[in-house]
């Protein structure tokens, strides 16, 4: 090289070196920190993958941080439930020592509620003070919070115990029941029903004569009357007018402000609506010219001259005085007093005038009716005739023969004037009333054409039709007694007076009526005469119409009547066996006169023999009977002579025995064994048992058995206690006796419940008894509804429960939501009730129902055990496991990125000597090059 302005030898040789102390700076910066990757540029992917991992072994880290905590949690619940669990079989053992009150003293079991009392108050206390970190957990703030919605109102019992609630805080829940929860059920039609227990009897009948019934009757008087409604209607005049208005108002002159009133006089230029336009055009004069005025009726126009200094009097006087305007306008003072005009007073007026109105025609009229009692009462009044015509005065006559009302209306009389006029001279028939515009004057427009009166104004008149009747019966001893009043007729006819004749030869009870007389009168007469009497009568008051005399009614059903003596010969026993015994009596003139003897035939029908001596007294017939094994006799009826001649006497009625009834209950004897969910019992029923009976012996130990009974319609229907698939009836006939129907009326021998079916927000739930219950990844729940209930229920969990995060990533499926459940005494429990009500003076405490305490304690001993086993299995499964899982995952990224970002420090070793023999050779060949221009300088030597 012989150039030596540019050394390329040199430049080449400082490149080379600048990257050799590039690397040799690299590879020391990462021997030093021990990372492959310091910044960005090192490695732009590695770092951001680095990263990335980093992020996720910080939030996987603190997961397993938060699983640790979340099982810490569970373990504080846990112990805390285990002392729950404790004190719950301390109080199980106190309820069943104190069910033996055979061999405790009260004293024992009081003792035994002391101990109860102080165990639930420990249990109280445990539900306060278990706490973690001052959180407290099991008072019930760790639960679910739920919305009610529909068929809420049938949830029994429900418990939540996970729900995944997502970012929007709360999960609708939809129930849906397609099947409800059964109990086993068995019925037996074999049981008859238990019924009065009746014998058979059957009669002996004694004729003898007897007093006799009256022949009675009813009249009827189907046109009898009251005055009804009175006539009454609208009397209208459509041509009735009313006057003009006059126009007026008060003009206030503009400078001023004096002021007078003006009006329009009635029957003026100006009278009416016109006035309401009138323009008053106001000019002025000087002091001393007296003010005056001029109607321009053309132009509608009223000019005044007013003297200027004058006050609204002198304007008044001047004007009133003035022929030009006071025949047309009346003028008077205002209230400007003592103010007088001016020059600028002067000027054009209007709006002043107001209120004129032109005369109107239109209807009018009033009420007409006829008056009760008058001469047009009732339906007459309907056919009044009205005639209306001008006269001097104003007046008002009725003519009753030929009903016509004529009205007389004088010149200028108003609709008010012909209304007071009726109300005066016709009062006592007619009243005018209800006036319509009665100012209105009335016009001859309305007079009626001569010889053409208004008809049909008057309606509504009316007689009423009242029915009427009384009833008509023969006096006991009269002439008319018994059979003889059969036939007898009541014949009405019009007469002076109203009176009754009988006539005994021809049956007939002659009534002669008067006019006017009423029903009551009629009846009346009647009860005077003596032979018959009447009763019941019916609108007395109604006016006998004569369109009905002749024969009102015929008495008929007299009778001549015996009564009997009666022997009631009953069976012993209550069975329908003995129906169809019958009685016989035969005459035996072997017998000692006046008495009987009975004996049952080969048949076992009874046979009476009777003396044919003479008379016997029913007394002796019926201690024959009596004296019968199996059966009795009385005498039951001695409305007849109490003896009987079997020879001359008319022969005696019998009837034979009927009407037996079985009491009822099992037809033969009866052993059976009842097996239900919790036990078995052996029943043994004799004959006869009861329908009742049955049921109260089965009840007794429903406890035992689970099996209750009860009256279904007459027959035994047998209930398992609880419902669902779990529940059991099972009847097993050990022996019945001959003609038994027991076991041949059940309907089945051996029967379960069913569960229910039901899905929860679409998916099908798992049924036991009543009870529903879910677990998927979002829902974990159990739902008690009440006994059989098939209702839909909604509702919403709007928040609660305890969340734990137990994923790196903050969403819903790395989160567990649980709920622990309050274990306060007023809250543990279930269907059969609350643990609180076992305390001292409570529904269930060991005095009042012992055997509920014993329900509730293992309701809640199951409740408890069931926290217990669900926190147990959180804690072992999920928190255990994801504490396993994310300990690997951790591993698994840190070494993830620890290959991408750590640094390799056998390779760095070697890239670090590699880069310190490059740049300690660079050096020197960086110092030979920049020496080559120095050998240029030997050619200038």
């Amino acid at each position: 090289m012989t150039r030596i302005n540019t050394n390329v030898s040199s430049l080449v040789a400082q490149n080379r070196l600048n990257k050799n102390n590039n690397d040799l700076q690299t590879s020391l910066t990462r021997l030093s920190t021990g990372l492959r990757i310091n910044t960005g540029k090192d490695d732009p992917a590695g770092l951001i993958a680095s990263e990335a991992l980093r992020s996720d072994i910080t939030s996987i880290n603190k997961a397993i941080s938060n699983t640790q905590r979340a099982s810490q949690i569970i373990a504080t619940a846990d112990s805390a439930l285990g002392q729950v669990s404790s004190l719950l079989n301390d109080i199980r053992g106190l309820v069943v020592e104190a069910a033996n009150n055979g061999a405790l003293s009260d004293d024992e079991i009081a003792a035994n509620q002391l101990q109860i009392d102080s165990s639930l108050e420990a249990i109280n206390r445990i539900a306060q003070t278990t706490t973690f970190q001052g959180r407290r957990l099991l008072d019930g703030s760790l639960d679910f919070i739920t919305s009610a919605g529909t068929g809420f109102d049938t949830v029994a019992d429900i418990k939540i115990d996970q729900a995944n609630l997502g970012a929007v805080g709360s999960i609708a829940v939809d129930v849906q029941i397609s099947s409800a929860a059964t109990r086993a059920e068995i019925s037996s039609t074999g049981v008859p029903a238990s019924t009065t227990a009746v014998n058979s009897s059957g009669t002996i009948s004694f004729t003898a004569p007897t007093p006799d019934a009256e022949a009675s009757a009813t009249a009827s008087f189907a046109a009898s009357y009251i005055i009804g409604a009175e006539a009454t209607g609208s009397l209208l005049f459509a041509a009735a007018t009313t006057p003009n208005a006059e126009a007026g108002g008060t003009l206030t002159l503009g400078n001023s402000s004096v002021d007078f009133d003006i009006d329009a006089i009635d029957g003026g230029v100006a009278d009416g609506a016109i006035g309401n336009s009138i323009t008053i055009n106001v000019t002025t004069v000087a002091n001393g010219t007296a003010s005056s005025g001029t109607f321009d009726v053309d132009t509608n126009t009223l000019e005044l001259v007013i003297e200027e200094g004058a006050t609204e009097a002198e304007i008044v006087t001047d004007l009133t005085a003035d022929a030009g305007v006071n025949t047309i306008f009346t003028f008077a003072n205002g209230s400007s007093g003592a103010t007088v005009t001016t020059a600028l007073d002067a000027g054009s007026y209007t709006g002043v005038f107001s209120g004129g109105s032109d005369s109107t025609s239109g209807t009018t009229g009033f009420t007409l009716s006829a008056v009760d009692g008058g001469l047009a009462d009732g339906d007459k009044g309907n056919d009044t005739d009205i005639i209306l015509t001008s006269g001097a005065e104003t007046g008002a006559v009725y003519d009753a023969e030929n009903d016509l009302l004529t009205i007389t209306v004088a010149a200028g009389a108003t609709i008010d004037d012909i209304a007071a006029a009726i109300n005066a001279d016709v009062g006592d028939d007619f009243i005018a009333s209800n006036t319509v515009n009665g100012t209105y004057t009335y016009s001859t427009t309305d007079n009626t054409a001569p010889g053409t009166p208004l008809t049909g104004t008057l309606t509504t008149g009316a007689d009423t039709v009242l029915a009427s009747s009384f009833d008509v019966e023969a006096v006991n001893g009269e002439l008319a007694d018994g059979t003889a009043g059969n036939g007898a007729t009541i014949v009405l006819a019009a007469g002076e007076t109203t009176e009754a004749v009988y006539d005994a030869d021809l049956n007939i009870l002659n009534v002669t009526v008067a006019a006017a007389a009423t029903i009551a009168d009629i009846a009346a007469a009647i009860d005077d005469e003596g032979t018959f009497v009447t009763r019941n009568v019916q609108n007395g008051n109604a006016l006998f119409d004569t369109s009905e005399v002749g024969t009102a009614a015929t008495l008929a059903n007299g009778t001549d009547i015996d009564t009997d003596d009666v022997i009631t010969v009953t069976a012993d026993e209550a069975t329908p066996d003995f129906d169809g015994v019958t009685i016989t009596l035969n005459a035996d003139n072997s017998l000692a006169a006046g008495t009987a003897t009975a004996e049952l035939d080969d048949d076992g029908n009874i046979v009476v023999n009777v003396s044919s001596l003479g008379a016997v007294t029913i007394g002796a017939i019926a201690t024959a009977i009596d004296d019968l094994e199996g059966f009795g006799a009385e005498v039951t009826a001695e409305d007849g002579d109490g003896v009987y001649d079997i020879v001359n006497d008319t022969a005696a009625v019998t009837t034979d025995l009927a009407g037996g009834v079985f009491g009822g209950g099992l037809n033969a004897d009866l052993v059976v064994q009842l097996t239900g969910a919790t036990g078995s019992e052996v029943f043994q029923f004799e004959q006869g048992a009861t329908l009742d009976s049955i049921i109260q012996s089965i009840n007794l130990v429903s406890d035992a058995t689970g099996i209750e009974a009860e009256d279904d319609g007459g027959n035994l229907k047998l209930n398992s206690t609880t419902y669902g698939s779990d529940s059991l009836i099972a009847v097993e006939v050990i022996s019945e006796g001959d003609g038994g129907t027991f076991e041949s009326g059940l309907t089945a021998s051996r029967v379960n419940g069913t569960d229910i079916v039901a899905t929860v927000n679409g998916t099908l739930a798992t049924g036991n008894g009543n009870t529903l219950s879910i677990n998927t990844a979002t829902l974990d729940l159990s739902i008690t509804v009440d006994d059989g209930s098939s209702t839909a229920v909604e509702f919403s969990i709007t928040g609660g429960g305890a969340t734990f995060q137990l994923g790196p990533d903050v969403v819903s499926n790395q989160q567990a939501r649980l709920g622990i459940g309050s274990l306060n005494t007023a809250k543990l429990g279930g269907a059969k009730g609350r643990l609180y009500e076992l305390a001292s003076g409570g529904a269930k405490s060991l005095t009042n129902d012992i055997t509920g305490a014993a329900e509730v304690v293992d309701e809640v001993i199951n409740r408890v055990t069931s926290l217990r086993g669900r926190l147990g299995a959180f804690q072992a499964t999920t928190l255990e496991s994801n504490l396993v899982s994310l300990n690997d995952t951790v591993a698994n990224l840190t070494e993830a990125e620890s290959s991408i970002r750590d640094a390799d420090f056998a390779a760095e070793s070697a890239r670090l000597t590699r880069a310190q023999i490059l740049v300690q050779s660079g050096t020197s060949v960086l110092g030979i090059a920049n020496s080559n221009p120095q050998n240029v300088l030997s050619l200038l030597r």
